[in-house]
């Protein structure tokens, strides 16, 4: 008889150990996983992602029903799942699959999943690489159970949402104080920004003191943020990323440290583009000059990888350190979604177009760059397909739609006119040695 797997699943939250949405949680979780509990020994609600740093933190064990294991710890969320990940793995020997924080009691939507702790618990799981859900009900002290009947309920389909996405993005629930038969139902959506729904403030008291307080701020009727939709009865799940790197930012401010005037994009440079090409290692070697080249410059270089066609090149892949990545579907590279933010990043109108599939991919990239208005540039020796007579004809008629059919050496050497003396000589000898 096969064994059944069952997920191992940490609780925190930063109600407190004795908490009542913890206790619901860990026993409805308990009918699909091994719970094991670490949570906070007291209220720790707004503490962030804070950490404790310059004092010891005491473990004690609890009995918590549902659960395999419990312990209490005096400490913030982000500390008691610190705690767990080195303790469960080191010394029970348990793999975490799932860390899930809450059920708190009160919204954590919009700006309030920055002070959260509850969002902190489950934010420390996920930049540990384990998939991560917050869950939180708008409400107050002494709810009723059957507020959280709706989300507990929702678990199994919470827990294969987050399988489907990145661990290092959380799922941040919030469910409206209604009892479940009053629900709408689930919609997945934007975490409001800043200004938006809420702002805290501090509100001077008859004392003279001062003490925090939040409150509405700002809605509309477009129905498109977390706050909106638990406004209107619905369960809001908004995913949220732990990187602390803006892309678009990053080329933009690139694009002002460093002189450019071109933007080189590779397309589809992945193991199963190559194979059956009469000309591979050359052409291979082409594309690894190329990707050497244009990061040894700092120019921006952005890499399109086709779904269905495996890993980058290593060869590549080594030299595309800050490059950015778009992942398309169709041929035309502008039909993935975030080729237009890239390429607007980027101050420039002139491209570098290199890859494989010259009769297909490129074909049909190339024009949708002109019509943009850039000034395209067909790498021929850095393009090549499996069909060589399609890939002579896609650059006549490349060259009839508006591109400049150019080499490697030429472009690249006149990208590095613009380069100090010492990268000038680096980039001849990748070129040339």
């Amino acid at each position: 008889m096969q064994e059944l797997f069952l997920p191992k699943v940490l609780v925190t939250n930063d109600d407190g150990i004795d908490a009542s949405g913890l206790r619901v949680l860990v026993e409805a979780l308990s009918e699909h996983a091994d719970v094991y509990v670490v949570a906070p020994a007291d209220q720790q609600s707004g503490k962030s992602h804070s950490i404790t740093f310059l004092r010891e933190v005491t473990p004690q064990e609890r009995d918590v029903k549902g659960a395999v294991a419990a312990w209490v710890l005096d400490g913030t969320p982000a500390d008691c799942v610190m705690w767990a990940i080195d303790y469960l793995k080191d010394e029970e020997g348990v793999e975490l699959d799932f860390v899930i924080s809450g059920i708190n009691l009160g919204f954590n939507t919009g700006l309030a999943a920055y002070y959260s702790g509850t969002v902190a618990g489950a934010r420390e799981g996920a930049i540990n690489g384990i998939r991560s859900i917050a869950l939180s009900v708008g409400g107050h002290d002494n709810m009723s159970a059957r507020y959280f009947d709706y989300l507990v309920g929702l678990l199994p389909q919470l827990m294969e949402m987050s399988a489907q996405i990145d661990p290092g993005v959380i799922l941040n629930v919030n469910a409206p104080d209604l009892p479940s038969w009053e629900i709408k139902g689930v919609r997945v959506t934007e975490t409001a920004p800043r200004g938006y729904g809420i702002r805290f403030f501090f509100e001077k008291k008859k004392t003279g003191n001062y003490q925090m307080t939040g409150g509405a701020d700002y809605f509309d009727d477009n129905m498109r943020y977390d706050i909106d939709w638990c406004a209107a009865g619905y369960v809001a799940v908004a995913p949220v990323p732990t990187t602390l790197s803006d892309p678009v930012s990053l080329m933009r401010l690139k694009g002002h440290m460093v002189e450019t005037d071109c933007l080189t994009l590779i397309i589809d440079p992945q193991e199963k583009m190559p194979v059956r090409m009469k000309n591979a290692d050359g052409f291979i070697g082409n594309l690894e000059k190329l990707a050497h080249t244009v990061s040894r410059m700092g120019k921006p270089l952005l890499i399109a990888e086709s779904y269905d066609m495996g890993d980058v090149l290593p060869q590549i892949r080594k030299y595309s350190g800050e490059a950015e990545t778009v992942r398309h579907i169709h041929p035309d590279v502008w039909t993935a979604p975030d080729t237009e933010k890239f390429a607007a990043a980027v101050d420039c109108r002139r491209v570098l177009i290199a890859g494989a599939a010259t009769n297909v991919e490129v074909l049909q990239s190339a024009p949708e760059f002109l019509r943009r208005g850039y000034e395209v540039v067909v790498l021929k020796d850095c393009c090549d397909s499996v069909d060589r007579e399609g890939h002579e004809l896609a650059l006549k008629m490349l060259e009839e739609q508006g591109c400049r059919i150019s080499t490697l050496s030429t472009e690249v050497m006149r990208l590095a006119g613009t380069c100090s003396k010492q990268v000038l000589d680096v980039v001849k000898n990748i070129l040339f040695a």
